[in-house]
């Protein structure tokens, strides 16, 4: 986490998520609970929680609140409606 600070902001990390990871991110980063995401989506929250874990893999990130910064930091969700 604190080398990401470092790098360039031209590079978005959120390029290597999928689609899927992309759209529980922003789930996430909205203060969605994990049982609602996998209501809303229909996945088990075991499905969900392992997204979870592979995009804080990918990302760099232990937790949703650490994930919600970089969002922020790189543009992915609007601060203005928080």
């Amino acid at each position: 986490m604190a080398l990401s600070q470092f790098k360039s902001t031209e590079e978005n990390p959120f390029t290597e998520l999928s689609d899927r990871e992309l759209q529980i991110m922003l789930m996430i980063t909205r203060g969605e609970k994990v049982p609602d995401i996998s209501e809303n989506l229909h996945l088990s929250t075991k499905t969900i929680n392992s997204y979870r874990y592979r995009m804080f893999e990918k990302l760099g990130v232990g937790n949703d609140v650490e994930l919600t910064h970089l969002a922020i930091r790189h543009g992915m969700i609007n601060t203005e409606k928080l």
